[in-house]
């Protein structure tokens, strides 16, 4: 099975931030994932990770200002060295935390954006941000969410985020392989698995539909999962989902002895 990195944004919701940390670790996780945490209090962030022996694997650069409707920067045309500065954040708070992977969220272009000015956008902004990754020894990640969770949103499927990482033309670039948003885009995540694998550099999952945890839904993730070790996948797969019942309940298709 591969390694697997509890997603605190999205687990333990009933604990506050900081306590997700001590729970990951109590649940016999030692990898933990979270979305934004240029948001949170980096010190003790840092004391939580080491006090409970934790590897933070990824997180996102600021998304510009969320509250507004703001979903990543990437492909917005004039917010460009706004863009690199998020990136220049991440990765100092990276080096921080020992962190290698920043999924930077390709955003929503404003109304009357043409696809095709979005996607040069998008691509000139990873080439100008590839020296930063490169310099720190970090990977950006480039995902797709589908257009049902967040409407508007410019890499909307697995092929167009794909795309972008193409056209960045770095190996400190790659694909955040999201099995979730995959299905909800009414594709096929072990079909995109096997098509885009030479790309992949970290994965998701939660089934389809409700995110929730494996075995809720329709989706063979167990399958995917398989298909993951198959394909010499080494990354760490984060659990993106939404507890339905309890968190034992969530956490029960997954053996304690196989989360570590």
């Amino acid at each position: 099975m591969p390694r697997f990195a509890a997603n605190l944004t999205m687990l333990w919701p009933d604990l506050e931030v900081y306590d997700r940390f001590r729970a990951a670790a109590e649940a016999g996780f030692r990898r933990v994932e979270i979305l934004f945490v240029h948001a949170l209090d980096a010190v003790r962030v840092e004391k939580a990770l080491q006090d409970h022996e934790l590897e933070l694997v990824l997180f996102d650069p600021a998304p510009g200002d969320w509250a507004r409707g703001e979903r990543g920067l990437l492909s917005v045309p004039g917010r460009e060295q706004e863009f690199v500065a998020t990136v220049r954040d991440a990765v100092a708070a990276g080096r921080r935390f020992g962190t290698k992977l920043l999924n930077v969220l390709a955003g929503i272009p404003p109304a009357g954006v043409p696809r095709a000015d979005a996607e040069r956008t998008a691509v000139a902004n990873l080439r100008a941000a590839v020296p930063l990754a490169e310099q720190a020894g970090v990977t950006l990640l480039v995902e797709a969410i589908n257009s049902t969770d967040m409407p508007g949103y410019f890499a909307d499927t697995v092929d167009r985020a794909a795309a972008l990482v193409e056209g960045a033309r770095s190996p400190s670039v790659r694909l955040q392989l999201d099995q979730y948003h995959v299905g909800m885009a009414g594709a096929d995540a072990r079909a995109a698995l096997r098509r885009y694998a030479p790309l992949v550099a970290h994965v998701q999952i939660a089934d389809v539909p409700g995110r929730n945890q494996p075995g809720t839904g329709t989706q063979p993730i167990g399958e995917f999962l398989r298909d993951l070790d198959e394909s010499g996948y080494r990354g760490s797969v984060g659990l993106e989902y939404r507890p339905r019942g309890t968190m034992e309940d969530a956490l029960a298709w997954l053996p304690r002895a196989e989360r570590g």
